[in-house]
């Protein structure tokens, strides 16, 4: 494969249509199965709690071995890392669902998301090395849209596919859908950047990482991201026990409800493609959290006022993700933009920050588990206030 020159020559359509694919299915990882959890305690003679294990670890898991994959990335180059972690990706799908236990199917989500998180980080380095400015914005915005589908479209499958074969069918399909992308971005994927040799260095590492956790703009954009996507996770992992075993919606319907969510991010993440140029990257970021902070009260307004419906609580979750659309088109930018560091060391960081923000929110849920939904709307809550207060304390905007 010959190197892309960033910056220099056009780049092929395929390159980011490849990236997509790759993201898609990291997420199906997520949402395939989702409309699968609430069954999962029977199934396996367990906890609801331990079941959200399943979420909570992967997400965590996600988050941490992202510090390795970024430096791996800038070491090695973007593509043989990223054909590595989805050749993982598979294989531990293949053991999820062939998971003879709640323990075994733990530990393989656990090195799943180890695995998958590879597509994530070296994604977000390969767009950078080849985009910059309201390019790398509006190709954000139009990632982000594409991107959305998969956890809209994941349960819809998910939720129909367990009515038909059981739930351990939804990784068989999941494994299939990694395999091909995996052949596809091994026969296509070119090389976008030089390996740099010292990239692993320790003494290197920690002065990179060091720099990343005390530079304000850069932590300020990355903190209010990770907050942001903590109430996006509390959804998608408390919700199917919300939906279907409180609300009674049925297993195979429940991915319409969270395809509503999902898709008020698609409109948000084509709202900023189509605003940046016209009102610029700080005020269409500051006008997704205005959304998102207003939203955060809509859960909870509901139920003090004993109007919890699956369809009023997707109205509120909905409008979260409709503010989220802007800010993940926007935030991203202005955090590489912010910091010196290498982009394979400040992608991993980016991405371990915003997955370490999901994977706590789904622990919560999980611990304050009460078959309510008030764990939830408090959770999201939290999210929200998270978002203001950093953004306000950081003020990462400031030079």
């Amino acid at each position: 494969m010959t190197p892309t020159a960033p910056g220099h020559a056009k780049v092929p359509l395929i390159i980011p249509a490849l990236l997509i694919a790759g993201s898609a299915v990291s997420i199906l990882s997520t949402d395939l199965y989702v409309p699968s959890l609430p069954h999962l305690p029977a199934y396996f003679d367990t906890s609801a709690e331990t079941v959200q294990l399943t979420m909570s670890l992967n997400l965590l898991c996600f988050a941490a071995a992202q510090l390795v994959h970024g430096p791996l990335s800038d070491r090695f180059g973007r593509r043989p890392v990223l054909l590595a972690g989805m050749a993982g990706f598979l294989i531990f799908t293949i053991v999820c669902g062939l998971a003879p236990s709640i323990e075994v199917l733990i530990a393989a989500r656990a090195l799943q998301g180890v695995m998958a998180c590879a597509q994530a980080v070296v994604g977000l380095a390969i767009i950078r090395d080849l985009y910059s400015g309201p390019g790398s914005v509006r190709l954000l915005a139009a990632y982000g849209m594409a991107v959305a589908m998969a956890p809209a479209v994941g349960p819809l499958i998910g939720g129909h596919v367990h009515v038909w074969f059981g739930w351990r069918a939804n990784f068989g399909l999941l494994a299939l859908a990694v395999m091909v992308v995996t052949v596809l971005l091994w026969r296509y994927l070119p090389e976008t950047t030089q390996p740099d040799r010292e990239a692993l260095a320790p003494r290197r590492l920690g002065r990179s990482y060091g720099a990343l956790l005390s530079g304000r703009r850069y932590l300020g954009y990355s903190l209010v991201m990770a907050a942001a996507m903590g109430g996006l996770f509390a959804f998608i992992t408390a919700g199917p026990f919300v939906f279907i075993d409180r609300l009674g919606v049925a297993t195979n319907h429940y991915g319409l409800y969270q395809a509503v969510i999902v898709l008020a991010f698609f409109f948000g993440s084509l709202a900023a493609n189509r605003g940046v140029n016209r009102i610029g990257i700080e005020a269409l970021l500051r006008l997704g959290l205005s959304l998102m902070a207003a939203a955060t009260l809509v859960p909870l307004m509901l139920l003090v006022l004993g109007l919890e419906h699956p369809a009023t609580l997707t109205f509120g979750f909905a409008l979260y993700t409709l503010g989220m659309g802007p800010l993940f088109a926007t935030a991203p930018v202005k955090a590489l933009d912010a910091t010196p560091a290498t982009r394979g060391a400040a992608s991993a960081m980016l991405g371990t920050l915003q997955m370490a923000g999901a994977g706590l929110a789904a622990l919560a849920v999980g611990v304050l588990h009460d078959g309510s939904a008030w764990p939830l709307a408090w959770t999201l809550l939290a999210s929200g206030l998270l978002t203001a207060v950093i953004y306000g304390i950081a003020r990462p905007w400031k030079s």
